[in-house]
C-alpha cells in the first residue's frame, strides 16, 4: 500500500511539476524520482544525457553548466566514464605502454590493481580516493619511496589517458593535487672510498675490482669497470651491442633508454663515449680470441636479474657495505663532474633528463672542492702579480 501511495505521489509530482521537498516548481529539465533523487535530462546532438542529484538545485546547476558548455562549443560527453572504472585505464596502460618496464609490470601495476582505488569510476573519483590509496600503502608498511613511485605511476596513467585516449577527467593523482609522503626523496651519497688506511690496505675500488675479477663470468669485471667510466644504467649497459659503439666518432647509441617516449620521438639516444670507457672497450677487443659480430652483446653477463644476484654476492665477498650497483652510476657521475664543469655537458654523457635528477647523482668529495678553490686562488694570484 505504501509503495502504491509513493508511486501515486511521484506520478502526481510529475504531472504538477512541483518539488515535494519545497513545494516550488521544479526547474525545466529536472524530474523528481523519489526522496533525494532529482534527475536532470538534456538532449545534446540527438543523445539524451541523464544525471541524478540529491537536490533540484544541484540538478539545475548541472543543466546550466551543460548549456554553457554547448553554447561555447566546449561540451564533452562523459557519460561513458560513469561505467568505466580506473582499473580499465591501468590495464590498458600496462598492455600498451609498459612492454619494456618489467619491474613495474610485475611489481607496481599489480599493487595498483589490488587496491580499491581502481574500482572507482573515472567520472566519480576524487582526491579523497587518492589520499586513501596513499594512506593505505603507508599503513601497510610500504616505504615512502615506494608509495611515491606508485602514486606517480597512477598519475602517469591518468595523464596518458587524458592526452592520448581522450578521457575527459581530472588527474587527481598528480603531485600538485595530492601531497606525497615525506622522507621519500632521500639522496644517496654512497661513493667508493679511496682511503687505504684500513684492515685491507686497499681502497674500496681496489677491493671491488679484485672481488669481481674472481667471478666465474669474466664479463662481470668489464661491466663493473665500464659502469664506473661511462655512468650508464644497468639496463642500458646489458642491452648494448658492438654495433652501438662508434669508436671513430667516440659515441654510443642506446636503443633502450629509461624514457621510452624519447626513443619513440627521436630514435636511439646518442651519448659521448668517455675516454676511459673507450680505452676499456679497445682493451677488451684486444683480449677477445676473435672479433665479435656487430649484434653480439658488449657484455655477456646474462639478464639483469642474474647479474644483480652475482653482483650482490661479489660485494658481500669484498666486505663492502651498502654498495648497490646503481651506486656505481653515482660514482661515475661524480668523477666525470671533475672534468665537465658545465652540468649540461655532464647530462649529455650520463643521460639525465634534468638538473634535479643530475643533482641526485653528483656527490662531490668536499675536500676536492676546497682544493679546486685554492688552485683557482693560486692561479688568480699569479695573474694579478703579472
Amino acid at each position: 500500500m505504501a509503495l502504491c501511495c509513493q508511486g501515486l505521489r511521484m506520478s502526481e509530482t510529475d504531472k504538477s511539476g512541483l518539488d515535494p521537498a519545497t513545494g516550488k516548481p521544479l526547474p525545466k529539465g529536472v524530474w523528481y524520482r523519489g526522496p533525494g533523487q532529482y534527475q536532470a535530462r538534456k538532449m545534446v546532438d540527438g543523445k539524451r544525457l541523464r544525471k541524478t542529484f540529491a537536490s533540484s538545485a544541484l540538478a539545475r546547476r548541472w543543466l546550466n553548466e551543460k548549456r554553457a558548455e554547448v553554447d561555447l562549443g566546449q561540451f564533452k560527453d562523459t557519460s561513458s566514464l560513469d561505467r568505466m572504472p580506473i582499473r580499465e585505464l591501468v590495464e590498458r596502460y600496462r598492455d600498451t605502454c609498459m612492454a619494456h618496464r618489467e619491474a613495474d609490470r610485475i611489481g607496481h601495476i599489480p599493487a595498483l590493481l589490488d587496491d580499491p582505488v581502481v574500482h572507482v569510476m573515472v567520472s566519480k573519483w576524487l582526491p579523497t580516493d587518492v589520499r586513501a590509496f596513499r594512506d593505505r600503502m603507508l599503513k601497510d608498511g610500504y616505504a615512502p619511496a615506494t608509495v611515491v613511485k606508485r602514486l606517480n605511476l597512477l598519475a602517469s596513467i591518468i595523464q596518458h589517458a587524458i592526452s592520448e585516449w581522450d578521457i575527459h577527467t581530472v588527474n587527481h593523482a598528480s603531485g600538485r593535487v595530492v601531497k606525497r609522503p615525506p622522507g621519500a626523496d632521500k639522496k644517496r651519497n654512497r661513493r667508493l672510498s679511496g682511503n687505504t688506511d684500513n684492515d685491507y690496505g686497499k681502497s674500496e675500488y681496489e677491493r671491488l675490482i679484485i672481488a669481481v675479477a674472481r667471478s666465474h663470468c669474466p664479463d662481470d669485471a668489464w661491466l663493473v669497470k665500464w659502469s664506473i667510466e661511462q655512468a650508464c644504467r644497468l639496463s642500458e649497459s646489458v642491452s648494448l651491442c658492438w654495433k652501438n659503439i662508434d669508436f671513430e666518432r667516440k659515441t654510443l647509441s642506446l636503443e633502450r633508454v629509461k624514457n621510452d617516449k624519447h626513443r619513440e620521438e627521436l630514435g636511439d639516444e646518442k651519448r659521448p663515449l668517455t675516454p676511459g670507457a673507450r680505452r676499456l672497450l679497445l682493451k677488451k677487443l684486444e683480449e677477445m680470441p676473435e672479433a665479435p659480430a656487430a649484434t653480439d652483446r658488449l657484455f655477456n653477463v646474462g639478464n639483469e636479474k642474474a647479474f644483480s644476484v652475482r653482483y650482490g654476492r661479489i660485494v658481500k665477498k669484498a666486505e663492502l657495505k651498502n654498495l648497490t650497483f646503481h651506486d656505481l652510476r653515482h660514482e661515475a657521475t661524480s668523477r666525470l663532474a671533475r672534468f665537465l664543469t658545465n652540468p649540461l655537458d655532464l647530462m649529455r654523457v650520463t643521460g639525465h633528463r634534468d638538473l634535479k635528477s643530475l643533482d641526485r647523482y653528483y656527490q662531490p668529495i668536499l675536500s676536492e672542492l676546497v682544493e679546486k678553490i685554492e688552485e683557482q686562488e693560486r692561479l688568480l694570484g699569479i695573474l694579478y702579480m703579472e
